[in-house]
């Protein structure tokens, strides 16, 4: 038996920064094992397999989207929604790299290279640039705003201060693109 007794979300943590760190064939059960210094019997516990491993963190990415829709709109003012919004974005980016929620980068690049995991990210980005054109009132500012997004995701994993200046940018970039359309909501 396991000294250090660990339970399905450490394993989850473990897994999440395996695949931003290293891409899907990084998510391997005996190397996550050994970095959390256990044996690969504690994973089955928690985990059929390595797939369904993957698939656990495939898809609460999958509802981060629904979920952070639903809670911005949840907001009376639209403003108060977008920077309620803009803050837990930039929250999460950070604690992804922890491996405590999903990264979009990692996902990115898992769909890539799996043509299944691309279609259910095709599927998801649908969803947020139907949001950004609701947002901004506009089809082109919306995946103006959204392609924004995606460049700060890229750059986040070349320039560790990008993290930082998340916020600032993305409301530079809403201010562009989606003023008149919080103004018609606001009125």
């Amino acid at each position: 038996m396991d000294k250090k007794r660990l339970d399905r979300d450490d394993w989850l943590r473990a897994g999440r920064r395996a695949l931003l760190r290293g891409g899907h064939s990084a998510v391997r059960v005996e190397t996550l094992a050994a970095q959390l210094k256990v044996t690969k019997g504690s994973f089955y516990w928690h985990f059929r397999d390595r797939a369904e491993l993957l698939e656990t963190i495939l898809r609460e990415w999958e509802a981060e989207t629904v979920e952070l829709v639903s809670r911005v709109g949840a907001h009376a003012d639209p403003r108060a929604g977008v920077a309620w919004l803009l803050d837990e974005v930039a929250r999460r980016v950070v604690v992804s790299e922890r491996g405590d929620a999903p990264s979009d980068a990692a996902i990115f690049a898992w769909s890539a290279v799996a043509p299944a995991v691309a279609r259910r990210v095709a599927r998801v980005e649908e969803e947020r640039l139907a949001f950004f054109r609701r947002l901004t009132g506009s089809p082109e500012h919306g995946e103006l705003a959204y392609l924004c997004y995606l460049g700060f995701i890229e750059r986040r994993r070349r320039v560790p201060g990008m993290a930082q200046r998340f916020k600032a940018v993305m409301q530079a970039m809403l201010a562009l693109v989606s003023a008149p359309a919080l103004e018609r909501e606001s009125a």
